[in-house]
C-alpha cells in the first residue's frame, strides 16, 4: 500500500509540529481555559495559509493528551441538518470510548456556501454557543463575509506560512528517513516553489523522489532475494528463522514473497508440506492485524520460514529464479499513476476549499472535461504540471523507463 507522505509524516505530538510557535502557544493556552472549566471562548478559528499545521495541531494534541477527534469537513458535511446532528450530538454527549476529552473539529468552514448550504453557518453559531466540549474551525480565508457572526464567538488563531529554511530543513530530513538520494539544490529548488506550504512541498519531494525510490527498491530486492535463500536452500531451522533478522520488511508482505515462490522452488511432494505450515502462519497474521496481538508474531515467522526451510526434503536440479509476488508487482507498476492521481485531486482540493476525496469523486470529471476542450487557464488555476496536464487529458505520460521486474540476480 502506497501511503502519501503528509499522511504519514503528519505530527503526533506537539512539538513536531513545525513552525508557528505563537499559535501554537495560542491554541494550547485556549484548550487550557477549557480543562479549567472557564473559556472565555467556547471555540477557536485557526485561519491561515494551507499546509501550515492548522489540522495537524488539533490532531497532534488529541493524540498526544489521548482525546478523541470528531472532524466534520464543510465542503462534505455542510448541511444544517448534518451539522445539527453529528456536531450537536458530539458537542453535548459523553464519550464512548474512554477517552480523557474530546475536541469538535469543523475543516475548510470558509467552503461553506451560503446559497446551498442554507442554515449552516447559523447552526453552527448556535452549537458554538451550547457545546460542552472545544470546538475548532479551520479556515483559509477567515474574513470571509459569511463567517462574521462566526468570527464573533471564537478566538482567532492566525498561523503564516512556514519559512523556507524551515520547510527545507523539514523534506531533508523525510528524504533522509526515506533513504532518498536527493541534492541540495533539489532540495532548496522544493522549498521555494512551496510557498510555505509544508504539505505542498511533501507532496513534491515524493514525486520528485520516486527515480531514488526506484533505486532503492533495487537494493532492497536484493536483501529480499538473500532472505529467499535462506528459506528455500539452507536447511537448516536457525539460518531460515534469521532470515528476517535484518531485514526492512515487514512479516505478512515476506509472506507474500514465500507463498508466491514456494510452488516454483520445492517439489511437488515437498509443496503439500510447506503450504501446510504458510497456512498456519497466515491464520497468525491474520490474528495479529486483526487483533493487534502483536506477540503472535513469535508463532508466524517460524512457521513461515523454518516450516518451510525443513519441508524441502529433496534437492532441486537447477536453481529456479525467485518472482516478484504478483500482488505487490500490481501495485508497484500502478504506483506512479496513483501517485499522480492522488496529487492532482490535492491540488484541485485546495484550490476549491474541498477535501481531496470530494475533489476526486465531483470535481475531477469535470476538470477531465474542460482540458479535453481546452480549458485555457485551468492547468495555472490549479497549479498543474504538464505531466498532470498530460495525464488528466488522456494523453501519454512521460516517466522515467522502468527495467523489467520479477527476476532475482
Amino acid at each position: 500500500m502506497t501511503y502519501l507522505w503528509t499522511e504519514k509524516y503528519r505530527p503526533s505530538k506537539i512539538s513536531q509540529v513545525v513552525g508557528n510557535k505563537e499559535a501554537v502557544t495560542e491554541f494550547l493556552a485556549w484548550i487550557e481555559t477549557w480543562r479549567k472549566g472557564r473559556p472565555s471562548k467556547k471555540a477557536a478559528l485557526l485561519y491561515g495559509p494551507p499546509g501550515v499545521g492548522k489540522t495537524s495541531l488539533v490532531h497532534a494534541f488529541a493524540k498526544e493528551n489521548g482525546w478523541e477527534v470528531i472532524e466534520l469537513n464543510a465542503s462534505d458535511f455542510r448541511t444544517r441538518e448534518v451539522i445539527e446532528r453529528v456536531v450537536g450530538a458530539a458537542s453535548t454527549l459523553g464519550s464512548i470510548t474512554g477517552a480523557t476529552g474530546r475536541i469538535i473539529l469543523v475543516d475548510e468552514v470558509d467552503g461553506i456556501d451560503v446559497r446551498a448550504d442554507t442554515g449552516a453557518v447559523q447552526a453552527l453559531t448556535r452549537l458554538i454557543g451550547e457545546t460542552r466540549v472545544p470546538i475548532v474551525l479551520v479556515a483559509n480565508d477567515p474574513w470571509d463575509p459569511k463567517l462574521a457572526a462566526l468570527r464573533e464567538m471564537c478566538q482567532l488563531i492566525q498561523f503564516r506560512r512556514i519559512p523556507k529554511p524551515t520547510v527545507a530543513s523539514v523534506i531533508k530530513k523525510i528524504a533522509t528517513s526515506e533513504g532518498l538520494k536527493i541534492s541540495e539544490d533539489k532540495i532548496k529548488e522544493i522549498a521555494e516553489k512551496s510557498g510555505g506550504d509544508l504539505r505542498s512541498a511533501l507532496n513534491d519531494l515524493q514525486i520528485a523522489a520516486a527515480a531514488d525510490l526506484e533505486v532503492a527498491e533495487r537494493d532492497r530486492e536484493k536483501e529480499i532475494f538473500a532472505a529467499l535463500t535462506s528459506v528455500f536452500h539452507s536447511g537448516k531451522y536457525s539460518e531460515a528463522v534469521a532470515a528476517l533478522q535484518n531485514l526492512d520488511l515487514e512479516p505478512a508482505e515476506f509472506f507474500t514473497w514465500v507463498l508466491d515462490n514456494v510452488p516454483d522452488q520445492l517439489t511437488v511432494e515437498d509443496l503439500a508440506s510447506a503450504m501446510e505450515f504458510l497456512s498456519k502462519a497466515d491464520l497468525f497474521l491474520q490474528r495479529v492485524n486483526l487483533k493487534q496481538s502483536w506477540g503472535l508474531l513469535r508463532y508466524a515467522i517460524p512457521l513461515m520460514t523454518a516450516g518451510v526451510a525443513v519441508s524441502k526434503k529433496a534437492k532441486p536440479k537447477q536453481f529456479v529464479r525467485y518472482s516478484y509476488p504478483s500482488r505487490i508487482r500490481f501495485l508497484s507498476s500502478t504506483r506512479a499513476e496513483r501517485e499522480l492521481l492522488d496529487g492532482i485531486c490535492l491540488k484541485i482540493g485546495r484550490a476549491l476549499h474541498m477535501s481531496s476525496r470530494k475533489a476526486r469523486t465531483e470535481m475531477l470529471p469535470f476538470v477531465k472535461l474542460m482540458l479535453t476542450h481546452n480549458g485555457r487557464g485551468l492547468a495555472e488555476f490549479f497549479n498543474l504540471t504538464q505531466r498532470e496536464l498530460e495525464y488528466l487529458k488522456g494523453e501519454s505520460v512521460s516517466r522515467p523507463a522502468r527495467k523489467a521486474r520479477g527476476r532475482s540476480p
